[in-house]
């Protein structure tokens, strides 16, 4: 009996085992999979190679040491000036995990650029992005320049966009699709996205109006008109005011925000004129719409049933009617969503003052900053930054906009949007409003440039998707001659394009000209007909895709020159990418980076790290160090026990002078110098430098929203104030001059080889060796390999060094 008997469950189990093992050594990877693993172990690798090489830049170095501190248990307060808490939290992790190190300290933004890379497969559905589309657009985002380095740039904007672009998926994919699952992670993401940064809230009005747009639209267009009168009156009222001579809107107190600051600049804003029309306005708009609503719609009927019955399956407005009949879904994704926010703001539960710094104060401070213009950055800034570094995604803007608008054209006539044609809309509308707010900011810095890439790369993805899905129909149509003939012309393009590339860089590799103070190179003698011609393959190359687009016969052979065209468009983004992130990150040639800390900062400390060991047997090695190089030497310096600092001057030494100071030329007064020269050899090191932008793109065009006078006409002598009509006489005038063979020259120089027609400025500090201690110290510093003279000029002795 004992035995005799089996189951019926593993009676089962048994008999399906050969199935399963059948099914198991079937399975291939498609080749859809095989391009994504590909990418996640590309993006793995140009994220986390080589991560702590590069000297933390002076914003870095103030995130590192705070988070550093609050890893080392003493604690972490939220301040708008150093944005959201996520980073402080991710970072402080990252140091528990692995100990304090440059390289710990980028892993968090290098995993959160991976995390970003892969992303757009979530919208391989066809009405979305597509297969080819998604794939496309995760290669554009692993290619982009731009986002391959601030992903590896310790600041908020990588968590940021990360958490943006999952953010907006959840939409996309709950209008394609409702389900729980992306409702809730709509709440969650943007939960976390509102701890990050405060560009953010830029975000969230984006996904708002795109929203309350096409809810409109769909389910009740009186909305748009009530609407647009609403805007209207107000900007009628704001100029009746100005005319009035009634004084803007108060400043925002944010250098000394105390708490009767705070009240007095409420009371101000809350009964200002302008204030009192927008809250009329609003409140009469809002009674307008919902009368006029109100009689569509059956008196016991709730809003969101009515919503849903008007609206189309598939429409933002049904999706928003669905959201809002699942109580389940939004109690989850909203308590989830505050645990997040809460504990994030208050340093877990430590700092309830948290939660007012991380909504009005944040909001308050930004905007405060923008008046301030910190950077003093022209409104053309991005605009000139995006093509030197993005060709493709700045290439297909032009395309998804006529694709969106002929989309919404079709939709009028058809009431059904061709497929995908939501999301197309959504990211053109995405990467609009972005450039036109950060455009319009007062305060304009590079790494904000990727939250403008993003929607440009998934853009991107989407059109160029289309087109390898007709290049796929036709390579399947096409016989063995035709494929031939379509490789053949896509390498033929890629010829012609290297070939301009390697004519244009041979003939304007001339002499050498110093006569303005600065080698730049000239222009090959006698060559400048050879410069002209040198466009000639490129003519060439645009033809191959004109000529069979023109034929109907041939016109899917376009289809392999434009792939030609991409292909050498990715070469210049990867060799654009590993030059600034991987050859020069750490000197600023490129745009991209911006007052960096020069690399002499980590070697100098190496050698100290050094110089204590054989000193000290440790880290107790005395140094002082001022104001100057507090940053990002409060961090660099965080092992050294004994370190000190001093403010910005520095009278008298003690009777046992201290071995080494740091002292910044900025502070560094003519008897100070000479104090510590009677006991001090000292040596100059650069400690910050910057890109030349004077000399650059400044000159692009007038600017003449800046306060500074002297920063917005670099272009002729012309004094402000300036028009709307000097400005576009001055675009055409930068535009025009890209005729002359001496400007190509100049624009190519710069932008494929990145060589500056002025040198790079920079912040420099000395420092000061105890004369007992000096012949050891330079024995470390000659046993150690130096920089490399190429890339940064070494440090420069002074006096007393090579009198010594």
């Amino acid at each position: 009996m004992n035995g005799s008997i089996t189951p019926p469950s593993v009676e089962r189990a048994r008999r399906s085992l050969p199935h399963r093992a059948a099914r198991v050594t079937s399975w291939r990877p498609t080749v859809e999979q095989l391009a994504y693993t590909g990418l996640a172990l590309f993006a793995l690798c140009t994220r986390l190679w080589d991560l702590g090489s590069r000297a933390l830049h002076h914003d870095e170095s103030l995130h590192t040491y705070f988070s550093w501190v609050y890893e080392q248990g003493n604690g972490y307060i939220h301040h708008p000036m150093m944005h959201g808490p996520s980073l402080f939290h991710l970072e402080a992790l990252a140091y528990l995990l692995f100990g304090s190190s440059d390289w710990a300290s980028r892993l968090p933004a290098a995993l959160f650029g991976v995390v970003l890379v892969l992303s757009p497969a979530l919208l391989r559905d066809r009405e979305l992005l597509g297969r080819w589309g998604a794939l496309a657009a995760s290669t554009f985002l692993l290619i982009s320049p731009s986002v391959l380095y601030f992903s590896r740039f310790i600041r908020h904007d990588i968590f940021a966009v990360t958490a943006t672009v999952l953010l907006f998926i959840c939409f996309l994919r709950y209008v394609h699709q409702p389900a729980r699952r992306w409702l809730v992670g709509a709440l969650v993401t943007g939960a976390f996205m509102l701890t990050t940064h405060e560009v953010t809230f830029v975000s969230a009005f984006i996904l708002v109006t795109f929203i309350a747009v096409a809810v409109a639209a769909r389910a009740a267009p009186i909305l748009l008109a009530t609407s647009g009168v609403a805007l209207a009156a107000f900007g009628g009222s704001v100029l009746l005011f100005e005319a009035l001579g009634v004084p803007g809107l108060p400043t925002i107190p944010w250098e000394n925000p105390t708490g009767q600051a705070i009240q007095t600049f409420t009371i101000r804003l809350l009964t200002h004129p302008i204030t009192l029309a927008a809250l009329g306005l609003f409140c009469l708009w809002a009674f307008w719409s919902w009368r006029l609503l109100a009689r569509e719609k059956d008196p016991d009927e709730p809003w969101s049933a009515w919503l849903q019955r008007v609206s189309p399956p598939g429409s933002v407005a049904s999706a928003i009617a669905a959201a809002l009949s699942d109580r389940v879904g939004l109690a989850w994704g909203a308590s989830l969503g505050a645990g997040i926010f809460i504990a994030l703001y208050t340093s877990l539960f430590t700092n309830l003052g948290g939660l007012a710094s991380g909504t009005v104060g944040a909001i308050g401070y930004w905007l405060g900053q923008h008046g301030v213009q910190r950077g003093e950055q022209p409104w053309f800034y991005y605009l000139v930054m995006l093509p030197q570094y993005e060709v493709i995604a700045v290439a297909a803007f032009p395309i998804g906009l006529a694709l969106a608008l002929r989309g919404g054209l079709a939709t009028l006539r058809h009431s059904t949007p061709p497929t995908s044609w939501l999301t197309l809309t959504f990211l053109v509308y995405w990467t609009a409003v972005m450039l036109a707010v950060l455009s319009w900011a007062g305060e304009k810095m590079p790494w904000l440039v990727i939250h403008i890439t993003v929607p440009l790369c998934l853009l991107a993805g989407l059109v160029v998707g289309r087109l390898l899905e007709q290049f796929e129909r036709a390579w399947t149509c096409w016989n063995r001659d035709r494929r031939r003939l379509a490789v053949g012309l896509a390498t033929l393009v890629v010829a012609l394009l290297a070939q301009w590339f390697l004519a244009m860089a041979w003939v304007t590799a001339g002499p050498l000209d110093a006569t303005k103070g600065f080698p730049l190179r000239t222009i090959r003698l006698g060559e400048e007909t050879t410069l002209r011609l040198a466009w000639v393959p490129v003519l060439v190359a645009a033809f191959a895709v004109i000529v069979p687009a023109v034929d109907r016969r041939w016109r899917r052979f376009a289809l392999p020159a434009v792939s030609g065209w991409l292909v050498a468009a990715t070469l210049f983004q990867v060799h654009a990418g590993w030059r600034v992130t991987f050859r020069e990150g750490d000197v600023p040639r490129d745009m991209l980076i911006y007052v960096q800390t020069a690399p002499h900062v980590v070697q100098l400390t190496r050698d100290l790290e050094r110089f204590s060991h054989e000193l000290t047997g440790g880290m107790d090695l005395e140094l002082w160090y001022d104001s100057g190089t507090q940053w990002p030497m409060n961090w660099y310096l965080r092992e050294f026990p004994r370190r000190r600092y001093f403010g910005t001057t520095l009278n008298t030494l003690p009777e046992h002078p201290p071995p080494i100071i740091l002292y910044s030329l900025e502070y560094l007064r003519p008897e100070t110098d000479a104090l510590l020269r009677s006991q001090y050899t000292s040596f100059d090191y650069p400690m910050r430098w910057w890109y030349p932008e004077e000399t650059t793109y400044r000159a692009f065009a007038i600017a003449p929203e800046l306060k500074n006078p002297a920063r917005q006409n670099l272009q002729t002598s012309d004094l402000p104030p300036f028009t709307l009509g000097d400005v576009l006489r001055s675009i055409w005038r930068s535009l025009s001059s890209a005729r002359e063979p001496a400007q190509q020259a100049k624009l190519f120089r710069l932008v494929a080889l990145r060589e500056l027609p002025s040198p790079i400025g920079s912040y420099r500090f000395r420092l000061y060796v105890r004369n007992d201690l000096l012949p050891a110290f330079q024995e470390i510093r000659l046993r150690q390999p130096r920089l490399d003279p190429v890339l940064a000029a070494p440090p420069v002795p002074t006096e007393t060094e090579a009198s010594s």
